[in-house]
Order: C-alpha cells, then sequence, then structure tokens
C-alpha cells in the first residue's frame, strides 16, 4: 500500500481512530468497546463503527442483538452513493451507554452470514462512515476486522485516520501478527498510539488471585517493544459474562481491575491524541441536553425482533 497525501476526513468528527491487530482472537472488539464508553463516561462524545462485516461484535456486546434473519431487501446494508447527503438522508446510530454505534450486524440476524469480496468490503465500511449522521464527535471509533487486508487497505489509503490502537496478547503466534499490523499503519504513515496487553493473566473468580495463562513471549521484537503501553488488562470471567450480555465492563463493574485497566488505557488514548494533535481539543458536553450526552447505565438488552 502506498501513502497518500489527500486523505479525506469525517465532517464534525474532530478524531478518527482504529483499533486492530494482525491476528483475531485478541480481543479488538472488547477492546473498542471499553474504549468507546470509558471515552464517553470522560465527557467525551463518542461514535463507534463496527468495521467487520464477517464477524460483527459490537451489536452483542452492546446488548442490540437481532437474532431474526433479513430476507430480501431487509438484508441490503443502504450506502451513499456520495459523501455529501443531506443529514436526514443518512442512517441513525443508536446510542448505547452514551456512544453512538452502527454495525453492519444490525441490517443481518447474529447467525447470518454476509460475504463480500475484499475489496467490496472496504468500499462498504469506507460508505458505511459516510451513510450515518454521527453528528458533533470528539472521537469516532473503528473497530477492525483482523489481518491487514480489507477495510484496512481502504481506511489507511483513502481516510485521514489520526490514529491505531493495537491489540495482543502475550504469546509469539499474536505478537508476530500484530508486528504485521503495526507495519502496515507505518507503512502508509498512520500514528500508532500504542498498544494494549489483553488478556495480560488471569483474576480467579474465587479468590480474587492472579495467574498467568498464556506464556510470554520470549522473543524481543524491537519495533513493536517500542510501542508504549497503553493497558494490561487481565481475564476476568465475570467481565466476559457481563460482555456477552452486552454490559461493557466499565460500566457494570466499574472498579474492578479488568474495568480500572480499560479507563486508564482510555486516559492514555486521549492524552497521546492531545499531545500528538494540540489543535483539536473535546469539548466537554452538555450534560443532560436531549439525552445525547450522558452516559447511561443501560443494563437491559435490546433485542431487535424487526
Amino acid at each position: 500500500m502506498q501513502g497518500r497525501t489527500q486523505r479525506a476526513r469525517i465532517d464534525q468528527v474532530g478524531t478518527l481512530l482504529v483499533v486492530g491487530s494482525g491476528k483475531g482472537g485478541v480481543g479488538k472488539s472488547t477492546v473498542s468497546v471499553n474504549l468507546a464508553v470509558a471515552l464517553a463516561k470522560q465527557g467525551a462524545k463518542v461514535g463507534l463503527l463496527d468495521g467487520d462485516a464477517y464477524g460483527p461484535s459490537i451489536p452483542m456486546m452492546l446488548g442490540v442483538r437481532k437474532r431474526r434473519a433479513s430476507k430480501g431487501t431487509e438484508a441490503i446494508v443502504p450506502l451513499a452513493e456520495k459523501k455529501d447527503i443531506p443529514a436526514e438522508q443518512k442512517l441513525k446510530p443508536l446510542l448505547r451507554y452514551g456512544v453512538k454505534i452502527m454495525s453492519v450486524g444490525f441490517f443481518i440476524g447474529e447467525e447470518q452470514a454476509v460475504a463480500p469480496m475484499p475489496d467490496v468490503l472496504g468500499m462498504l465500511i469506507r460508505q458505511l462512515l459516510y451513510s450515518v449522521d454521527w453528528g458533533v464527535l470528539d472521537y469516532l471509533i473503528i473497530d477492525l476486522p483482523p489481518g491487514t487486508s480489507e477495510p484496512q487497505a481502504t481506511l489507511c489509503r483513502e481516510m485521514q485516520l489520526d490514529g491505531a490502537v493495537l491489540v495482543t496478547t502475550l504469546q509469539d503466534i499474536a505478537r508476530i501478527d500484530t508486528a504485521k499490523a503495526l507495519a502496515m499503519f507505518q507503512g502508509v504513515q498512520v500514528p500508532v498510539l500504542g498498544v494494549v496487553q489483553n488478556m495480560d493473566g488471569f483474576i480467579c473468580p474465587h479468590c480474587g488471585e492472579r495467574a498467568e495463562i498464556f506464556p510470554r513471549s520470549q522473543e524481543s521484537r524491537s519495533v513493536l517493544d517500542e510501542l508504549p503501553l497503553l493497558g494490561s488488562v487481565p481475564l476476568d470471567p465475570a467481565a466476559v459474562m457481563n460482555g456477552d450480555k452486552g454490559h461493557p465492563v466499565v460500566i457494570s463493574m466499574p472498579v474492578s481491575p479488568v474495568a480500572l485497566a480499560f479507563t486508564r488505557m482510555a486516559e492514555r488514548v486521549a492524552a497521546t491524541v492531545k499531545a500528538q494533535r494540540p489543535d483539536v481539543e473535546a469539548e466537554k458536553p452538555v450534560v443532560g441536553k436531549d439525552g445525547d450526552d450522558t452516559v447511561k447505565e443501560e443494563m437491559g438488552t435490546d433485542e431487535r425482533e424487526d
């Protein structure tokens, strides 16, 4: 992929971030959800786009489930034909825990497959960015699928990405692929804010003690190791269960070690963005205005049967 000097920005979005990794199963979506909700709890206006059309996880993790399979035109994802479409013709994002969210998973059943060609996938996610009425946001976070193909290639080439957060686990098999993702972002001049070490130890649900469950890599990967450590997040079964129920751990267990790790991670991301882009400062929202900027502890599930 070659860098491109003129990259597009999304109107009214202060900072566009991506969360990615070369390896699947390291918890990118969990990090994306809790990063978004933690930033919202800290007073920012946040949007979250699920960039994984093959296996969208954001709906379930935020309690917005569509169990019934879509048929016919119901399964068509409405996309904009141009960038400057009127706001009244755009898709309205759903609001969960103070975060505006959009996902391909809103248009298909949770067990329904969608299989766009790789080059089409890049265009789909790019156009979905323009098709949503995000409003004014301090941060728009894109949860990327595994790998270094699409939609990563299209987004890196055509969109002005202000930063990437890399997620890995401790073992070599994950770190090797995370280093590939790092090389991809660096090759197209996308700033990498740092790395999150997920599932770093296990919190026993009985005694609360921490134990190592994955072998730590013994190989040095100088470029990856030089990145700032944004967070080290332990694995807690209770946090996993709450996530499956649509309750992010920063809401359901706010003083747990996992939630505190995500909260500190969000603070470091915000501080890094502010240091790199001093011209963009997050505005504090007016709490209670139209209900849009209040982080609500929505502990029920919103199952969509339409």
